[in-house]
């Protein structure tokens, strides 16, 4: 018993920093966030007047903008999770069927936008869809295309939103190669020699052995894509601010903006818990529904 309890004190110690951490600057923000959800306070004075539930009704009031920002987010998410599973999941196929030390390299060199600061890729970008001197249009033009016809990416409504998805798909991609790359590692290859040996063509094995098989990889992909795409901001407030018109008003820069622009910590607090609702449900929905679909060896 000593020793037992001698362990269990060892082991409190040892994740007594992790849990502290986890409380001060994970749990107790987000019991104030729902707090704050039921306040009407400026952010800088002392007076926090409690509405009740003025700030979630407000949220779905006509004029509030939020239903807006959660549209922009779903098209932002509809375009960057199938995109970046099939671009990221393409690209491991291919570096299965090379040598393992050239499969190395480019793996790094897929992977280093994955670990690159969001900041420093969203000025990159925004130079490559500058419309008079950008990487894409000068493309454009030596293909023959008019200058005053060429697009003009961040500065186009119906083009800025998957301007900004095409950044974070390129960005997502390498990380979604390096875990579709660690699964397929994982696949016996008896499988495929038996396949072979019976006459199966190669689609034919990768709906029959390689998907099945993969499947836990791609439903731990398609949970952290998912979250993902509800947490889009920087690019946004790097490269756009939420222009033109409106339509790259993703939900964290709405949240944002009312928080630290228009200093109204009720509306955003509200819209904060929300969005981790949504985020919530979407995930128990996929983990009750999808994991059925989920092959486990």
């Amino acid at each position: 018993m000593k020793n037992r309890l001698k362990n269990d004190n060892a082991a409190y110690a040892l994740l007594a920093p992790a849990i502290i951490i986890a409380v001060l600057f994970v749990y107790a923000p987000s019991l104030y966030v729902f707090f704050l959800s039921f306040m009407d306070w400026n952010l800088i004075g002392k007076n926090k007047e409690f509405v009740g539930l003025n700030c979630y009704i407000g949220l779905f009031s006509s004029g509030s903008g939020f239903g807006n920002s959660m549209i922009r987010t779903l098209e932002y998410g509809a375009v960057y999770l199938p995109l970046s599973m099939l671009i990221g999941l393409g690209v491991a196929l291919l570096l299965q069927r090379i040598h393992e030390k050239r499969a190395g390299f480019f793996q790094v060199l897929y992977f280093i936008p994955s670990i690159t600061s969001i900041a420093v890729i969203s000025i990159v970008w925004s130079y490559l869809y500058n419309p008079q001197v950008g990487f894409f249009n000068s493309c454009l033009l030596k293909l023959g295309i008019c200058a005053d016809k060429l697009p003009e990416y961040l500065n186009d409504p119906k083009l800025a939103l998957p301007s900004i998805g095409l950044m974070g798909i390129w960005q997502s991609s390498g990380f979604v190669m390096l875990l579709a790359y660690t699964g397929l590692q994982g696949i016996s290859k008896h499988y495929y020699e038996a396949a072979d040996i019976d006459g199966a063509s190669a689609f034919f094995q990768f709906r029959k052995i390689t998907l099945p098989m993969l499947s836990p990889t791609v439903f731990f992909i398609v949970f952290m894509l998912l979250i993902n795409s509800f947490q889009v901001f920087a690019p946004v407030a790097i490269l756009t601010k939420g222009r033109p018109l409106g339509s790259t008003d993703v939900v964290l820069y709405y949240i944002y903006r009312y928080a630290f622009q228009f200093f109204k910590s009720g509306p955003a607090s509200a819209a904060s818990c929300v969005v981790f609702a949504v985020i919530f449900l979407s995930v128990k929905l996929q983990m009750r529904f999808g994991e059925r679909s989920v092959f486990y060896q």
